[in-house]
């Protein structure tokens, strides 16, 4: 059960197993681009791939989605960033279901693990391998892997590291349950941290802060909701910066042009910007940017109207 693209690697791993995938539950095709045309997502795409039958309740709280995967007899649900599933879900398998997720539980339960790992400038993360509860992110714990997290990490490059250590975790979880000697470990719920699913707003940069955190959210939150602020009068989105000290004392948004460099002040240190991204276009590099930029008095970045 899965959705996007980070659900897939588990799906081929799954199928390339011992293991026997019976079928695969992903969200309904949703509406996409301009004309609106209907998208499956990636996982369906995945499935119908590899010759796997493909369910795509419009609510997993539906009794014939249950009905329907009783009639599989499955052992057990592997989960992958797809939905909190009620107990008359849970109680037709064999297991139950084990959850992949994205961090070190308890830290980070909720939608977006990566991101907020990077936002709030991490220096390490994991993977988690659960059993499922009605709760989010709440279960006991079968297995995890800690991943370090880089200065220059991205939540794509996150991701993509997070898979073998998430196959190799996974498996080890499969072999407990099938041998019937389970070592859970319960959460320390006093622990726990939330995070949430992100927001347009979230990516609006805020000048005041420091390089380093800007910076931090930068890497996380690209592709969506993106760091974005506004030049000359447009929302642009910063796509790759580095973080350098503020010798020159720029003010909070307050450009400056070294030749082919662009820096901005912030509330701590000064943000290098090496790739920008006018809304509507593609991203460049900031000297084919600057090209375009005529320098008559001082430049600011500001918050979009």
């Amino acid at each position: 059960m899965g959705t996007p693209g980070f659900a897939v690697h588990f799906l081929r791993h799954l199928q390339e197993s011992s293991h026997r995938v019976l079928a695969v539950v992903t969200q309904p095709d949703r509406p996409s681009g301009r004309g609106r045309a209907l998208v499956p997502p990636p996982v369906k795409s995945a499935a119908l791939d590899l010759g796997l039958p493909v369910l795509q309740p419009e609510s997993v709280k539906d009794p014939a989605f249950a009905e329907s995967l009783r009639a599989l007899d499955a052992d057990v649900f592997v989960v992958v960033a797809f939905s909190i599933l009620p107990a008359a879900v849970l109680k037709t398998s064999k297991y139950g279901a084990v959850n992949i997720h994205g961090s070190l539980l308890p830290r980070y339960r909720g939608a977006a693990p990566v991101q907020w790992a990077i936002a709030n400038g991490d220096q390490e993360s994991g993977v988690t391998v659960f059993l499922l509860d009605e709760k989010m992110d709440h279960g006991p714990i079968l297995e995890q892997r800690t991943v370090a997290i880089t200065e220059d990490d991205t939540t794509e490059s996150l991701l993509e590291k997070m898979v073998a250590p998430g196959c190799a975790a996974l498996d080890a979880a499969l072999a407990t349950l099938e041998s019937g000697n389970l070592r859970l470990s319960a959460q320390n719920h006093t622990q726990s941290s939330g995070a949430p699913k992100l927001k347009k707003t979230d990516g609006l940069i805020r000048w005041e802060s420091a390089a380093a955190e800007i910076h931090n959210r930068i890497r996380a939150f690209t592709p969506w909701p993106g760091g974005f602020t506004a030049f000359n009068g447009k929302t642009v989105y910063l796509r790759k910066t580095s973080v350098r000290e503020n010798t020159g004392s720029l003010k909070p948004g307050e450009i400056r042009i070294d030749g082919k460099d662009m820096f901005a002040g912030t509330g701590n240190g000064l943000l290098q910007i090496i790739e920008i991204q006018v809304e509507g276009k593609r991203s460049m590099p900031v000297e084919e940017f600057l090209r375009g930029v005529q320098q008559k008095e001082k430049l600011w970045f500001k918050n979009p109207d």
